[in-house]
Protein backbone atom coordinates (compact mmCIF):
# COMPACT_ATOMS: atom_id res chain seq x y z
CA UNK A 1 0.00 0.00 0.00
CA UNK A 2 1.16 3.25 -0.85
CA UNK A 3 -0.02 6.43 1.09
CA UNK A 4 1.39 10.53 0.15
CA UNK A 5 1.66 13.01 2.96
CA UNK A 6 1.87 15.66 0.25
CA UNK A 7 3.85 17.18 -2.44
CA UNK A 8 7.29 17.00 -1.41
CA UNK A 9 10.44 14.94 -1.06
CA UNK A 10 11.97 13.88 2.36
CA UNK A 11 15.28 12.84 3.25
CA UNK A 12 14.26 9.43 4.94
CA UNK A 13 11.08 7.92 6.38
CA UNK A 14 11.23 8.24 9.50
CA UNK A 15 8.98 11.81 9.29
CA UNK A 16 6.27 10.58 7.03
CA UNK A 17 6.14 7.56 9.99
CA UNK A 18 5.37 10.04 12.24
CA UNK A 19 2.82 12.14 10.74
CA UNK A 20 1.45 8.68 9.83
CA UNK A 21 1.09 7.47 13.45
CA UNK A 22 0.02 10.73 14.55
CA UNK A 23 -2.83 11.60 12.41
CA UNK A 24 -4.26 7.70 13.16
CA UNK A 25 -3.59 7.73 16.70
CA UNK A 26 -4.96 10.75 17.38
CA UNK A 27 -8.18 8.90 16.42
CA UNK A 28 -8.41 6.01 19.13
CA UNK A 29 -10.64 6.31 21.60
CA UNK A 30 -9.42 8.26 24.58
CA UNK A 31 -6.41 10.09 22.58
CA UNK A 32 -7.84 13.16 22.75
CA UNK A 33 -8.87 15.34 25.37
CA UNK A 34 -12.37 15.79 24.37
CA UNK A 35 -13.78 13.13 21.60
CA UNK A 36 -15.93 15.42 19.77
CA UNK A 37 -12.34 17.50 18.64
CA UNK A 38 -11.33 15.23 16.26
CA UNK A 39 -15.10 15.18 14.43
CA UNK A 40 -14.56 19.19 14.46
CA UNK A 41 -10.60 18.63 12.54
CA UNK A 42 -10.28 19.70 8.47
CA UNK A 43 -11.54 16.94 6.14
CA UNK A 44 -13.93 15.44 9.39
CA UNK A 45 -16.97 17.81 9.62
CA UNK A 46 -19.94 18.70 7.40
CA UNK A 47 -18.39 18.12 3.42
CA UNK A 48 -14.80 17.21 4.20
CA UNK A 49 -14.18 20.73 4.03
CA UNK A 50 -10.91 22.74 5.80
CA UNK A 51 -11.70 23.97 8.99
CA UNK A 52 -12.40 27.80 9.28
CA UNK A 53 -9.85 30.28 11.42
CA UNK A 54 -9.69 29.78 15.27
CA UNK A 55 -9.30 32.92 17.62
CA UNK A 56 -8.24 33.67 20.81
CA UNK A 57 -7.45 36.59 23.43
CA UNK A 58 -6.57 39.25 23.44
CA UNK A 59 -8.93 40.89 20.81
CA UNK A 60 -6.63 43.03 19.10
CA UNK A 61 -3.32 41.78 17.77
CA UNK A 62 -0.67 42.03 15.78
CA UNK A 63 -2.05 39.70 13.41
CA UNK A 64 -5.10 41.45 13.15
CA UNK A 65 -8.12 41.67 15.30
CA UNK A 66 -10.95 38.88 16.11
CA UNK A 67 -14.05 39.44 13.63
CA UNK A 68 -17.05 41.39 15.30
CA UNK A 69 -19.41 38.55 14.70
CA UNK A 70 -17.13 35.83 17.10
CA UNK A 71 -17.77 38.48 19.56
CA UNK A 72 -21.56 39.47 19.14
CA UNK A 73 -22.84 36.10 21.03
CA UNK A 74 -25.11 35.76 17.97
CA UNK A 75 -24.98 32.03 18.08
CA UNK A 76 -26.86 31.30 14.34
CA UNK A 77 -24.22 34.23 13.16
CA UNK A 78 -20.97 32.68 14.18
CA UNK A 79 -22.28 29.16 12.49
CA UNK A 80 -22.78 31.06 9.66
CA UNK A 81 -19.26 32.81 9.59
CA UNK A 82 -17.54 29.65 10.21
CA UNK A 83 -19.17 27.80 7.34
CA UNK A 84 -18.77 30.61 4.91
CA UNK A 85 -14.85 30.31 6.25
CA UNK A 86 -14.59 26.74 6.02
CA UNK A 87 -15.70 27.04 2.42
CA UNK A 88 -13.82 30.17 1.04
CA UNK A 89 -10.55 28.64 2.84
CA UNK A 90 -11.34 24.99 1.28
CA UNK A 91 -12.15 27.22 -2.17
CA UNK A 92 -8.76 28.72 -1.77
CA UNK A 93 -6.53 26.25 -0.96
CA UNK A 94 -8.10 23.42 -1.75
CA UNK A 95 -10.70 23.90 -4.60
CA UNK A 96 -11.07 19.74 -5.36
CA UNK A 97 -12.14 19.16 -1.85
CA UNK A 98 -15.82 21.23 -3.26
CA UNK A 99 -17.93 19.53 -5.68
CA UNK A 100 -20.05 23.12 -6.15
CA UNK A 101 -23.05 21.26 -7.68
CA UNK A 102 -23.19 19.62 -4.43
CA UNK A 103 -23.48 22.77 -2.56
CA UNK A 104 -26.94 23.65 -1.13
CA UNK A 105 -28.50 26.56 -1.98
CA UNK A 106 -27.15 28.34 1.19
CA UNK A 107 -23.61 27.32 1.05
CA UNK A 108 -23.71 28.54 -2.55
CA UNK A 109 -24.45 31.76 -1.25
CA UNK A 110 -22.16 31.92 1.52
CA UNK A 111 -19.14 30.80 -0.66
CA UNK A 112 -20.30 33.11 -3.49
CA UNK A 113 -20.25 36.53 -0.91
CA UNK A 114 -16.85 35.49 0.49
CA UNK A 115 -15.46 35.08 -3.35
CA UNK A 116 -16.86 38.11 -4.23
CA UNK A 117 -15.37 39.80 -1.00
CA UNK A 118 -11.99 38.55 -2.09
CA UNK A 119 -12.00 39.65 -5.65
CA UNK A 120 -13.07 43.11 -4.06
CA UNK A 121 -9.88 43.06 -1.95
CA UNK A 122 -11.53 43.13 1.06
CA UNK A 123 -11.57 40.75 3.82
CA UNK A 124 -14.40 37.93 3.64
CA UNK A 125 -17.89 39.21 5.54
CA UNK A 126 -18.02 38.55 9.17
CA UNK A 127 -21.71 39.13 10.19
CA UNK A 128 -22.34 35.67 8.12
CA UNK A 129 -24.54 37.35 5.79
Amino acid sequence: EELSIGDYVLSGGELAAAVVVDATARLLPGALNDAESAAQDSFEGEGGLLDCPHYTRPVEHAFGAVPPVLLSGNHAAIARWRRQQSLGRTWLRRPDLIDRGALSKADRALLEAFLAEQAAGGEPPTDGG
